[in-house]
């Protein structure tokens, strides 16, 4: 049966997959390769290393090859990396060679002359961006050749579907199905979607798609690591200038790298990435640092580093998560809790890469609060429970943008109706109503971007430069390039805040995981620095986005907790405790005693165990801290709402989420604590009302006062 999907094949392609060793298909291509060699739109959602791509890739070349008079560019694949764009430029090319077809790549990168060049003669195979595909569908040597497009290939297409270049991107290929007189195929690729059927109506637009969906069931070994800081974890502490419970960190991933032969290890920041890389620096480790801020040469140099067995570790943020090929992984690490299912899955699916392999992750934590939410996020995982991609749908200033891009496609002028009509296919705006449609088009007027009748819209002298000044949905920030003066090269990327706020001559500042220092900031926005070694340098920051904790991981914390809290009631000897916990959590020893004992300090000041049916609201120095296991999103609301009711009744307060990250939102107010706490008593009610509102159940509400927080959620330092 399973062969039955090469049968679809032709024989040089079959051929060619014999020479490579590739004699039987995975589950993805078994199931994928006949729905789409028959022409159908297909969602595969399959586990890494299952050879996704080529369950898509396959049956697509193979009927680009069997046409002889094929013209133009006849299959898009769309990544949203250049690196990934790079990879797969590498596999194809001997692919190429041997099969007898064109691949290239076009990026924002791409030189003037090689534009210029693919306009004469394209690919028969173009790998590209979200964004370059915005650029080239208005040009009009260009759209000759997007004419005879068959299919489109969208690859990690849950990074995609999750911002607003995936919004950008739904329109965008509803411009190419109005260039395309018969249509194309689409066809998308992740690891990773909770929601398929969302995802396929992403995909689709209006047209039906079918869903391909292979069961996370690959073998999986998670581990949570909370290493005792040893006589010679304060000795190292000392050198590196922390503390000794993050010395004892250090020691543990520096002995796992040591065990294995690649390891790579993830953080959830470049801020941490940096942080990490610099500790290892000082601790004369060959690991390199991996995230976006570094110049792409850089990342390259880490990469092939990494494949080529140079080093054995790489610190990494999301920039690997993906699919970029850096060889054979025999571990992955996480720092600190990954937050989220979804990133939990991909990042240790970048171990044992191949379904026959076991994947291996051991997740670091920093925190009690921490080792629950990585039991959490394991848990999960196991239960394939991943996490929705929200979909930004009706984005206005995506609206403004295609209204431009259709009219670049026309001939100087359209109708408003088919305008509407091309957008509107697009699922973010399929409930488009004529009312925000109309008032995108009367700004565009005003700006002088556009120019309307009664019936159709015009082209101005601005609308060109309008479109492709915001070609890019990814938020703009003027980036200064950070150049060492002993070899020329491009060590590092800063930000713009971080150089108006911080950067000055004979700045210490870590990047690349190592120290420099200022020496000459230029006009042209350069910075050049020398090496130095100074173990208290600054850390550049950069714009990004922390990870939300979802309300499932969130809730999860709190039956944890209440297990705890029961285990304790139940006058459970603490070592008995210990062992009942160990049966349950993949967790060492000292972590699972310290969560123990955590949960003893707070019940002996008196109060009651925050839990997923509990909530605690206390009073401490100026602060009233609601304990909800509600996630960031329902906390960041309840903490707005508190806010403004304080507000009204004449107070003064600011919500912002505490250290217990998934079970606290915080409110420093001003004014004394009894009248605080007279406050926190008259709002329980309401609170107590909003709780069942979110939960559906008569959820216990709880206050205290004066609770003492001295180690609670304590992160012992984190580097």
């Amino acid at each position: 049966m399973a062969l039955e999907a090469f049968a679809f094949l032709s024989p040089s392609l079959k051929g060619l997959l014999q020479e490579t060793g590739l004699s039987k298909p995975t589950p993805p291509q078994v199931e994928a390769i006949p729905l789409i060699a028959q022409g159908d739109n297909v969602l595969i959602i399959a586990p890494t290393g299952s050879g996704k791509t080529e369950a898509a890739l396959l049956p697509l070349i193979d009927a680009m090859i069997r046409n002889p008079d094929r013209q133009g560019i006849s299959l898009i694949y769309v990544t949203p990396l250049r690196a990934l764009n790079r990879d797969l430029l590498k596999r194809l090319q001997s692919w190429s060679s041997k099969l007898g077809f064109s691949v290239e790549v076009r990026h924002g990168d791409t030189p003037a002359k090689e534009r210029r060049r693919m306009a004469v003669k394209p690919p028969d195979l173009l790998i590209t961006t979200p964004e370059t595909l915005q650029a080239v569908l208005p040009g009009k040597r260009m759209r000759d050749h997007l004419r005879h497009v068959k299919s489109v290939v969208i690859d990690e297409i849950h990074e995609l579907a999750g911002d607003r270049r995936g919004v950008q991107l739904t329109v965008g290929l509803e411009r190419l199905r109005e260039i395309c007189v018969n249509g194309f195929q689409r066809v998308g690729l992740s690891a990773t979607v909770g929601n398929p059927e969302e995802i396929a109506l992403f995909l689709g637009g209006d047209q039906p798609v079918k869903t391909v969906q292979i069961p996370l069931n690959k073998l999986t070994r998670y581990k949570v690591e909370y290493p005792a800081p040893g006589e010679e974890d304060r000795d190292l502490a000392r050198r590196l200038y922390t503390t000794p419970e993050a010395a004892a960190r250090l020691t543990l991933v520096d002995d796992l790298v040591e065990a294995h032969d690649s390891t790579l290890i993830f953080v959830n920041s470049r801020v941490n990435a940096e942080l990490l890389g610099s500790k290892f620096n000082m601790m004369d480790r060959k690991i390199m640092v991996h995230h976006g801020s570094l110049p792409r040469e850089e990342r390259v140099r880490a990469e092939e580093a990494f494949k080529g067995g140079e080093i054995k570790g790489l610190v990494c943020t999301s920039t690997l998560e993906l699919g970029i090929d850096i060889g054979s992984v025999d571990l992955v690490v996480q720092y600190m809790s990954p937050r989220q299912v979804n990133s939990l899955v991909q990042r240790v699916g970048r171990s044992g890469h191949t379904l026959t392999r076991t994947s291996q992750g051991v997740l670091v934590s920093v925190s009690t609060e921490d080792i629950l939410e990585s039991v959490g996020v394991i848990e999960l995982a196991r239960e394939g429970r991943l996490e929705h991609t929200i979909i930004h749908l009706g984005a206005l200033d995506v609206l403004a943008h295609q209204i431009a891009g259709v009219l670049m496609d026309s001939d100087g002028s359209l109708e408003i109706f088919q305008a509407k009509n091309i957008i509107k296919r697009a699922y973010p705006y399929h409930e488009l109503e004529d009312g925000a449609f109309d008032k995108v088009i009367e700004f565009m007027r005003k700006m002088g971007y556009l120019k309307k009748d009664d019936f159709a819209l015009y082209r101005t002298s601005r609308t060109r430069f309008y479109y492709f000044e915001n070609l890019s949905m990814i938020p703009d920030e003027r980036r200064y390039l950070v150049v060492d003066l002993t070899s020329q090269q491009n060590v590092g990327i800063l930000g713009e805040e971080f150089m108006i706020t911080n950067a000055r001559i004979g700045l210490n500042f870590i990047v690349k995981g190592r120290v420099w220092q200022i020496k000459q900031i230029t006009d042209d926005g350069k910075v050049y620095v020398l090496p130095i070694i100074d173990p208290t340098a600054a850390i550049p920051g950069w714009d990004g986005q922390i990870l939300p904790v979802p309300r499932a991981l969130a809730t999860k914390v709190g039956v944890y907790r209440s297990i705890m809290d029961k285990l304790i009631d139940e006058n459970t000897t603490k070592s008995t405790a210990v062992e009942t916990l160990s049966q349950r959590w993949p967790c060492d020893i000292y972590g699972l005693r310290r969560l123990i004992e955590e949960i003893e300090t707070h019940k002996a000041t008196g109060a009651p165990v925050p839990t997923d049916q509990r909530v605690l609201i206390e009073g401490f120095d100026r602060y009233i801290i609601l304990h909800t296991h509600l996630g960031d999103i329902l906390n960041f609301t309840l903490g707005e709402v508190i806010e403004e009711l304080f507000r009204v009744r004449g107070r003064r307060a600011r919500a912002r989420r505490s250290m217990s990250r998934s079970a606290s939102s915080s409110l420093p107010v001003a004014a004394p604590y009894e009248t605080c706490r007279r406050e926190v008593r008259s709002t329980c009610p309401w609170a107590a009302h909003v709780w069942r509102c979110y939960e559906g159940t008569d959820a216990e509400i709880s206050t205290h006062s004066h609770l003492r927080r001295d180690n609670q959620g304590s992160t012992d330092g984190t580097f």
